[in-house]
């Protein structure tokens, strides 16, 4: 097997005695091309007004600013991207061009998935009322957010030719989820379904990226045919998670980010330790990638160096 065949093991859940590093062992893509959200401040490629917010080195919408008014004028108010406008081939070979195919995992990261689309274009506070007040028109418009992402997927899959592809559909707060899992499964479920659907249809491998807690939904999730979930934040049981799903889920993260790398002031030694704890607690067993999703990466040097001091210790022997 090549290194990067040798890897992807880890996303068939098994152990290889070897913990893979986002930071080395991947190709990572978010295309331009993908105007999910701009780089920068600007409009996205559905008329969202973005601004660039140094706190969190990423755009948020820009306040006072909605690109859908009435959840009953979603037909006439919304304006989904000419998939087909776009030169796919060309922009594949751009973004693609210094990829490491042969040593590397190629991983493509697309945001903005069907709930988190719906608050982008129109506040958190509307998308959640619609839930409430207009049930057949929000039901409407994710279904049709979901029918882009689906060609999406399918363009993405043709053209770039990723591993993995992940996912974004942020479900959960800190301590909770954003909406009860009734809501979830009233307005969510079937769509997301049909995501992971076209992502293996497309031959990739599906990971599922929310952050916050997602406990009370994580047995449906894995029931869906997610093959990885993604950042584990550690408000979730996540290591009785992984005895009960490693065999059918490759784990991507677990580690203390907000407390520890995110942190100002956080030192070298606090650094290292999170980064032994997060190994020792999760790394057992396989099918677990290293990956603190972070705001900061400030800290990546000494994560890298302190992960390859562990990175070998957990073969099948020390199971």
């Amino acid at each position: 097997m090549t290194k990067r065949e040798q890897l992807l093991q880890v996303y068939a859940h098994k152990n290889i005695g070897y913990v893979p590093n986002f930071f080395t062992d991947f190709n990572f893509l978010q295309p331009a091309a993908v105007n999910e959200r701009p780089q920068g401040s600007g409009k996205d490629w559905f008329g969202v007004e973005w601004e660039y917010v140094d706190l969190v080195k990423a755009p948020m919408v820009k306040p006072g600013t909605k690109a859908l008014t009435d959840i009953t004028k979603w037909l006439e108010q919304v304006h989904f991207p000419d998939l087909d406008s776009i030169d796919w081939e060309a922009a594949a070979a751009k973004e693609t061009a210094d990829a490491d195919r042969e040593n590397k995992i190629t991983y493509f990261m697309l945001i903005n998935g069907m709930f988190e689309r719906t608050h982008a274009l129109m506040g958190f506070e509307d998308a959640f009322m619609a839930m409430y007040d207009e049930p057949e028109e929000y039901q409407a418009l994710v279904d049709a957010i979901t029918d882009y992402k689906v060609k999406l997927i399918g363009l993405i899959g043709k053209y770039y030719k990723p591993d993995v592809i992940c996912f974004h559909d942020d479900y959960g707060a800190n301590d909770r989820m954003l909406m009860s899992p009734d809501l979830w499964r009233e307005f969510f479920k079937a769509p997301l379904k049909r995501v992971i659907d076209a992502a293996h249809e497309a031959g990739m491998i599906y990971e599922h990226h929310s952050c916050g807690y997602i406990a009370p939904i994580f047995d449906e999730l894995v029931d869906l045919g997610i093959d990885a979930i993604d950042p584990l934040q550690i408000t979730n049981p996540i290591r009785e998670l992984k005895d009960k799903y490693q065999d059918r889920l490759t784990f991507v993260g677990g580690y203390d980010t907000q407390n520890v790398y995110d942190r100002p002031g956080v030192t070298e030694e606090e650094i290292r330790r999170e980064t032994q704890r997060t190994m020792d607690l999760l790394a057992p067993g396989g099918s677990f990638v290293a990956f603190p999703l972070t705001v900061s990466f400030d800290f990546v040097p000494i994560f890298i160096d302190e992960h390859y001091k562990h990175a070998f210790k957990y073969g099948d022997h020390q199971n």
